[in-house]
């Protein structure tokens, strides 16, 4: 079976094997999906409306941040506060695309497939708190779930040569 949600699109991008623990999660795959979906409805938004496009992107931003903090921070306690402040920033998001369906500024499929999306990750997230609150209650934490490097020497052999930017950063 893929991994994966519902065939996700991010996962073919540079950054995506990178840090990789938390975008295996679901909730964020469709988190960052939902994400991509609210940039390009709101990138059509007349002026009128770009405070309310300025907010919605922070709001589904926040989701999928707060989804991948909470798992990088290495600790459940952590972890459910940060996906609860998630679910609250959907709670938003929610609200804001209820306007914008009322104001007829989303419509036809950009609204369904918005929605969709707000469906899926709204369950997503309860059934990831719903799983980490299981496991606080089963005390079965284990933190190796987390963030982890190779193993290597933080030791610089060559502290006393000076060092210069790269051309294309200065």
């Amino acid at each position: 079976m893929e991994r994966g949600y519902r065939g996700y699109k991010g996962g073919t991008t540079q950054t995506y094997k990178k840090l990789y623990g938390y975008k295996n999660l679901l909730a964020w795959q469709v988190a960052d999906d939902l994400a991509t979906c609210v940039h390009d409805v709101v990138s059509s938004f007349k002026p009128r409306y770009f405070k309310l496009a300025e907010q919605m992107l922070s709001a589904v931003i926040s989701v999928k941040a707060n989804i991948a903090e909470g798992y990088c921070r290495n600790a459940l306690g952590d972890y459910i506060r940060f996906s609860e402040i998630a679910r609250g920033s959907l709670g938003e998001l929610g609200s804001q695309i209820q306007d914008c369906e009322r104001w007829k500024v989303i419509t036809g499929n950009e609204l369904e497939q918005l929605l969709r999306l707000y469906r899926d990750a709204t369950w997503l997230l309860e059934q990831l708190i719903k799983g980490l609150r299981a496991k606080r209650q089963e005390a079965n934490w284990d933190r190796s779930m987390g963030v982890k490097e190779e193993e290597t020497s933080y030791i610089a052999t060559d502290a006393d040569t000076p060092f210069t930017l790269p051309d294309e950063l200065t």
